[in-house]
């Protein structure tokens, strides 16, 4: 959008002229008159579907390493489908996951003591290196925090909800490792 607003001038006589128009022709292409719209208002305002962090190319070519397979797995899967391989080369430039920490800790008891809730914390030390071996990022660290609360009796429903919260912080931490790549 510009900084005068003439875009969404634009846009709001486009939509009143769909709106008018509705009663002079079929509901169906109003509405695609309307959709077509809203798309390229979408467009023009620079809107964009999530997507993952951009790989430069100068890292297409990465290995992984470290002991925690759940976030190798995940940063295999956002690489690969950022257009990198993951090889075993050891000429590649590596991500090496240096330690990695999820603590679990009671958060909340209800007054006959027990845990209603929980705080989650996950740590990970990590270190990128070039094809050289060089180090590029030395020991970068990054956590993530939530907490989870739950009703007594609700057992397989916290599970769950753990199992995908660590998910989603998992692909959280992968998601600012591969960031890390863009700035190096």
């Amino acid at each position: 959008m510009t900084a005068d607003g003439k875009d969404s001038v634009i846009l709001l006589r486009a939509v009143e002229m769909a709106a008018v128009s509705v009663g002079q022709m079929p509901a169906r292409i109003a509405f695609l008159l309307l959709v077509a719209v809203c798309a390229a208002a979408l467009a023009g305002c620079g809107f964009h579907l999530k997507g993952g962090p951009d790989v430069p190319e100068a890292f297409s070519r990465l290995k992984l390493s470290g002991d925690d397979p759940q976030l190798i797995d995940t940063l295999r899967e956002m690489l690969e489908r950022n257009g990198a391989s993951v090889t075993a080369d050891e000429t590649a430039a590596e991500i090496r996951i240096v330690r990695s920490d999820y603590r679990k800790t009671v958060e909340t008891v209800d007054d006959r003591g027990v845990a209603t809730g929980y705080a989650y914390r996950y740590t990970v030390e990590y270190r990128i290196l070039d094809g050289h071996g060089a180090v590029l990022v030395p020991d970068g660290l990054l956590s993530q925090v939530a907490s989870l609360r739950y009703e007594a009796g609700n057992e397989l429903e916290i599970e769950d909800e753990e199992t995908f919260m660590k998910r989603q912080m998992t692909s959280e931490i992968a998601e600012r490792i591969i960031r890390q790549l863009r700035w190096l």
